[in-house]
């Protein structure tokens, strides 16, 4: 992937999982899934989710961040075939690796190198384009080179259990429970105690321990997701 593919092969983003297409023992297509994007302006118009149920049900969606077909396998309408076959068992495998099934697939296509054709021909539908935006050094920068947007439904009642209000249970996720033992809540509340005050001399109505546990606990229990801006796709 690093040899061959024009973005080459960094770290994946969140979770991932990646596949290989062969034929008798021959590799000929490369695919790496990964979480999806944050926020995605023509695939969240398209579910019509209000954001903090967007933020809650993110990991039912999969981005296809890579796809390569190695120069052996460069047959007609392998392209597409590969795709229907990764897509068939995209949400299984997804369940065996992370522990839940997938609603929705997705992916971005430069349309200066790439018309989506395989995408198209494996019956995923174009919602139109991103904005141009990509991250860099954790800041999101115009670079002017908007991608077009294309998802591909994992079940035929994928956008309503992702935009409903009231979440299906098969669709929730659960968070791991993690007790610490009162050696370790010492060893927490003494780092919180020798963080620096970055305040200054404004008024402190609470000391910086407490707003930093309380904090801390607002955000293991979710709330701080409801207003953090996410990756933006292409």
């Amino acid at each position: 992937m690093r040899r061959h593919h024009y973005l080459g092969f960094n770290r994946t983003a969140g979770r991932a999982l990646r596949q290989v297409a062969e034929y008798r023992g021959r590799w000929l297509a490369l695919l790496c899934w990964q979480a999806s994007a944050l926020v995605c302006g023509p695939r969240d118009q398209w579910i019509n989710w209000a954001r903090p149920i967007q933020f809650q049900r993110l990991h039912l969606i999969a981005n296809n961040s890579r796809f390569l077909v190695l120069a052996q396998g460069r047959v007609p309408h392998l392209a597409s075939r590969v795709l229907a076959l990764s897509l068939r068992r995209l949400s299984a495998d997804w369940q065996r690796t992370h522990g839940h099934r997938l609603l929705l697939a997705e992916t971005f296509v430069d349309p200066q190198r790439f018309a989506g054709t395989c995408y198209r021909a494996a019956n995923w539908q174009c919602l139109g384009l991103t904005r141009g935006f990509a991250r860099h050094a954790g800041q999101y920068r115009h670079h002017g080179h908007p991608k077009t947007v294309w998802v591909y439904p994992l079940h035929r009642r994928a956008r309503h259990w992702l935009r409903h209000p009231v979440a299906h249970p098969e669709w929730i996720q659960t968070m791991q429970r993690i007790e610490l033992n009162d050696r370790e809540m010492a060893q927490l509340r003494e780092h919180l105690r020798q963080l620096p005050e970055p305040r200054g001399g404004r008024r402190q109505l609470h000391p910086l321990p407490t707003v930093l546990t309380i904090a801390l606990a607002a955000t293991l229990a979710g709330a701080g997701r409801r207003h953090r801006r996410g990756a933006r796709g292409g």
